[in-house]
């Protein structure tokens, strides 16, 4: 009878000790799971601006950003202070602002500072060709995220009017054409700085036709076929030049049921079903995507046009550092993303 329950014990054992390391290595497992669960990483710290206005209280939320959960706690250094969620400014200075950033269960304790310089506010007057409005009214949103002490002022029109408003004295720190031709007479009057002046984008023409292109237009022959209504800038205009020029290109002949002093009154024709087709920039179509489709016009017919931007001679605002700013975020990388997404080609 012993004899017999010996293997039987002993298989028991076996099972028993197999439930064991079973048990243990599970065990184990989940040990490591939770270890990488619980594995602590650096929370991100996005500094937000750059310059805040004096005699101010401004939201945190407006100079940092961060993902971390935990209580947001500041130091200050020089003319301003944090009181609440407000960063109270109080005269013109360097401001350091540390945030302390305590741990939790997913980030790391950290410390992060940044500098700000606390100015008198400011206004800069951005003069701007008119199929620059819809991305410059977008960058110079941003440009104010970042510089809280400056306010952007843009007006927008064609080229040619922009230079004649400027010759007769329009208040202008800077200012983006569509040509070099006027620029070179704003330029030449002494108003704007040559040394300034760089190619800020390029672009090019399209043919315009109403949403959904009821006349079927696919090119530019299609625009002399009789009946058809068709717009196009005054030739005083950068567009209504390079629309000269393609259809010369192209020798197409026609005449327009109206000129208009912009590209946007183009744009503006099309889209109220005033005009059945104009030749505008390619980004003027893509920008107004709802109310007109853009028609490509062949490369060998089209072409590519220079959009410079240059500061004034004489700035309307005194705030030098400001125009520095602006000219240097507007080519870098915020600008160049901005443009490229309204379809404009870069330098």
């Amino acid at each position: 009878m012993t004899n017999s329950l010996r293997p039987m014990k002993q298989g028991v054992a076996r099972a028993v000790g197999r439930s064991v390391i079973l048990a243990g290595l599970v065990w184990s497992a989940c040990g490591s799971i939770v270890s990488a669960t619980s594995y602590v990483t650096k929370p991100t710290v996005t500094w937000l601006a750059s310059s805040v206005p004096v005699s101010s209280r401004i939201e945190m939320s407006k100079v940092v950003a961060t993902n971390s959960t935990t209580k947001l706690r500041f130091k200050t250094f020089g003319p301003c202070l944090v009181k609440g969620e407000l960063l109270i400014t109080e005269k013109a200075g360097r401001c350091k602002v540390e945030l302390q950033l305590a741990a939790t269960s997913r980030f790391a304790a950290i410390s992060s500072a940044t500098t700000l310089q606390v100015k008198k506010p400011t206004e800069l007057t951005v003069l701007g060709t008119a199929s620059l409005a819809d991305a410059l009214d977008i960058f110079g949103k941003q440009f104010m995220a970042r510089y809280l002490n400056v306010t952007v002022k843009n007006s927008f029109a064609g080229s040619a009017t922009l230079a004649t408003q400027i010759r007769q004295g329009a208040p202008v720190d800077i200012v983006a054409m569509a040509d070099t031709a006027n620029m070179q007479k704003v330029v030449s009057s002494g108003d704007i700085d040559n040394k300034s002046v760089t190619i800020l984008v390029r672009n090019k023409l399209a043919i315009l036709v109403q949403r959904g292109n009821p006349q079927k237009i696919f090119t530019l022959v299609d625009l002399s076929r009789s009946g058809l209504k068709v717009v196009l800038c005054d030739l005083a205009q950068p567009c209504g030049k390079y629309a000269a020029t393609v259809l010369k290109r192209a020798n197409i002949s026609l005449s327009p049921a109206s000129r208009e002093v912009s590209a946007s009154g183009v744009v503006m024709r099309v889209g109220l079903g005033e005009a059945d087709a104009g030749i505008a920039y390619l980004t003027d179509g893509l920008a107004v995507g709802d109310k007109v489709d853009a028609v490509a016009i062949a490369d060998s017919s089209n072409l590519v046009a220079d959009y410079p931007i240059g500061v004034a001679t004489r700035p309307t605002t005194n705030d030098a550092t400001a125009i520095t700013a602006f000219m240097t975020m507007i080519r870098g990388e915020s600008g160049r993303k901005i443009f490229l997404d309204k379809g404009f080609i870069l330098p």
